[in-house]
């Protein structure tokens, strides 16, 4: 486990609530200083991968999607406002994590039938997987991941067991532009007679017959699968890539035809490495993309721009699901050669319905300035601070290259990403036994193909240093003081890594 034990009465004290299995939580300012740079993890041997994930205090959230009648009982015992302030005596911190616990023991309880709807993202053309490979991130891979991580963190942290027969696996499969897949996708759950799998496979591209007949063999019998999504009380949808934005297309129509509703049922949207602002900027000049491959790629370029009709689309889909009571987990990769990390969050967008974190493979993961800046930043984004475009400005140094850098990948693999997306939506639904109240999504524009100025940089440092909500809290304070002290010995091995110091030199000014 990589978590640090803590003391009840530090910030952190929540933290036993949120990720556990190779994922560290930055709820508290030590969470980083005790992560293994070494690579081992309590002596218990080499760890193989990392996970840095973020987000408020516990009773917090809790108190925020609780009904009246918790919501009374959990601000009685309050311990922490937003941001980690300790407010109460150890026998209050105690008493309120006990009951926090049994509010997610209870929520855990609560599952009976589960839906899981996977939703792979853009495929290069065929004549590119013979040189570079088959693709590996499948709609069947997402799907019995998330029913394995599923299974394996309720069994080993709430003791409730869930029949297989209980889980209904829907890997959807199909090509091409994001509107054409999602009526794709779409009628293979709706149909209730469809192409035999051979025809469908012609029309699905490189996805192939093999892999048609296996996501077939994988979902109920297609007279029962519309039934079965309504059967289910809780839904989780994994995408990745360009599947995110067909998946929140994917979600908005289901939730107009009534076959998810978030007031009966709780529902999750896990997007790993998702293409929500575009693709990085430079590879909309690579020869590949702008020659060779299909009209499917080149058309995510149209993400980076916010008047865009598909970018207006995908952010009226994703506000609808939020609205309505969907959870999101946006998982950014590090060195993801493909998706910048402010896409992959979604920048742009804010709701507390949406967590985010960032993946960070074991190679690329140093304890260093710029992993806590990156953490720093999405703690604010998890606690509703705005970082004033801080992680815009610093996607570009943890971004990787097309040849050497696998991170767009990687992060399907893990299964603590797809734990993650359980116990958020465990939590966050932990004290909410009917539905909460709804709230609107916010959206800043962001115009991705604009080029940045680096002069902002120093200017958004010092305005996060001065920023209100900051320095009003004792955690995020003492996460400023060690980004100073980590600065004062950092040494960044690559240019861009070097610029970035340059640019951020006015860190060594704050108080």
């Amino acid at each position: 486990m990589l978590l640090p034990e803590f003391d009840i009465g530090d910030e952190g004290f929540a933290m036993d609530l949120l990720p556990q299995s190779h994922v560290l939580a930055g709820l508290g300012s030590s969470a980083g200083k005790h992560a293994c740079p070494d690579g081992e993890a309590d002596g218990s041997g080499p760890l193989r991968k990392r996970l840095r994930t973020l987000g408020r205090a516990a009773v917090d959230l809790a108190v925020d999607y609780a009904p009246g009648w918790a919501r009374s009982a959990l601000q009685g015992q309050r311990v922490a406002d937003t941001h980690g302030q300790h407010q109460g005596s150890g026998d209050d911190a105690a008493a309120t994590v006990d009951q926090l616990k049994e509010l997610m023991d209870n929520s855990a309880r609560r599952i009976g039938r589960v839906a899981v709807i996977g939703v792979h993202g853009w495929f290069p053309m065929r004549m590119l997987q013979m040189l570079a490979g088959e693709p590996t991130g499948r709609s069947e891979k997402f799907c019995e991941m998330m029913r394995d991580a599923l299974t394996e963190y309720l069994r080993e942290n709430h003791g409730v067991v869930v029949d297989a027969g209980d889980i209904s696996l829907f890997p959807l499969v199909g090509e091409g532009r994001i509107q054409d897949r999602v009526e794709l996708l779409l009628s293979q759950i709706t149909d209730t007679e469809g192409p035999e799998p051979a025809a469908a496979a012609d029309a699905r591209g490189a996805a192939g017959a093999q892999a048609v007949r296996a996501a077939e063999a994988l979902m109920p019998p297609r007279a029962e699968r519309a039934a079965e999504l309504q059967a289910a009380d809780t839904v989780f949808v994994v995408t990745h890539s360009q599947g995110t934005a067909v998946s929140a297309l994917l979600v908005e129509r289901l939730l107009e035809l009534g076959l998810l509703e978030p007031a009966r049922q709780r529902v999750a949207m896990l997007a790993m490495a998702g293409i929500g602002h575009g693709p990085l900027v430079h590879l909309r000049d690579n020869v590949v993309i702008k020659y060779i491959e299909s009209a499917a790629a080149r058309e995510l370029f149209e993400l980076m721009d916010p008047s865009s009709a598909l970018s207006q689309r995908f952010v009226a889909a994703l506000s609808t699901a939020l609205h309505r009571g969907v959870r999101v987990v946006c998982v950014g990769s590090w060195v993801d050669e493909v998706v910048p990390l402010y896409s992959a969050i979604v920048q742009g967008v804010s709701h507390p319905g949406v967590l985010r974190a960032v993946y960070i493979d074991a190679p690329h993961y140093a304890d260093d300035f710029l992993t806590a800046l990156i953490v720093f930043a999405l703690r604010l984004r998890n606690a509703g601070i705005y970082d004033h475009g801080l992680l815009v400005h610093v996607s570009g140094v943890v971004a990787g290259s097309l040849w050497g850098h696998w991170g767009h990948s990687t992060v399907y693999g893990e299964p603590a990403v797809y734990k993650l997306a359980v116990k958020w939506l465990l939590f966050s639904t932990a004290a909410k036994p009917q539905p909460a109240p709804r709230e609107h999504m916010s959206y800043r524009p962001l115009n991705a193909a604009e080029p940045l100025n680096p002069f902002f940089l120093p200017w958004i440092m010092r305005t996060l240093w001065d920023d209100p909500a900051v320095q009003s809290s004792r955690s995020l304070r003492a996460e400023l003081q060690r980004l100073a002290a980590l600065f004062d010995v950092w040494t960044p091995e690559t240019k861009a890594g070097r610029e970035l110091r340059y640019r951020l030199e006015p860190v060594r000014a704050g108080p």
